[in-house]
């Protein structure tokens, strides 16, 4: 059987018409999710501006930023930092260290040892005082770890290092 016609023309089985322009609704799934996409991100910046990331940060973390911060200011010989790590009692106390003894203090032991390395700690807080147990050493002196047993206390917002 042939597919021409008996006058000699092909035989189009397809309708002879334009294609029917698009319409807004072809884009309709494109439009649903880029508004989704504008409430997901929108939410996103909405909570961060509500509750800053600072705000999110728990207890345990803030005690082990102020412990951080005591050992950094050691290895940094940053008395600022160290000072501002320790609480009100500490900073009053007899002995504290002024700038001059805190940088001879840990001069000698940085310059032969290294940093002081702290991979690991354990906290525990109850209410406005956390239990601190460090474990530290230095850098070229691996196998002498040693623990230390902190208290740390809530003064205000912030958490401070003290010995009592």
């Amino acid at each position: 059987m042939s597919a021409k016609r008996p006058d000699g023309e092909a035989q189009d089985d397809l309708p002879d018409s334009e294609p029917e322009p698009r319409s807004w609704r072809a884009a309709l799934p494109f439009i649903i999710a880029f508004g989704v996409i504008v409430v997901i991100v929108a939410w996103i910046a909405l909570s961060h501006l509500i509750r800053p990331s600072e705000e999110r940060v728990s207890e345990d973390a803030k005690v082990q930023y102020v412990v951080n911060d005591m050992y950094s200011a050691r290895n940094s010989l940053n008395y600022d930092l160290y000072r501002d790590s320790q609480c009100t009692a500490n900073i009053k106390a007899k002995g504290f260290p002024t700038a001059a003894e805190f940088a001879d203090a840990n001069r000698g032991p940085l310059e032969k040892d290294g940093k002081l390395v702290v991979p690991e700690m354990e906290v525990e807080v109850t209410g406005s005082r956390a239990a601190v147990t460090v474990h530290v050493h230095r850098e070229n002196t691996e196998d002498k770890k040693t623990t230390t047993e902190l208290i740390v206390v809530k003064q205000g917002d912030d958490w401070k290092v003290c010995a009592s």
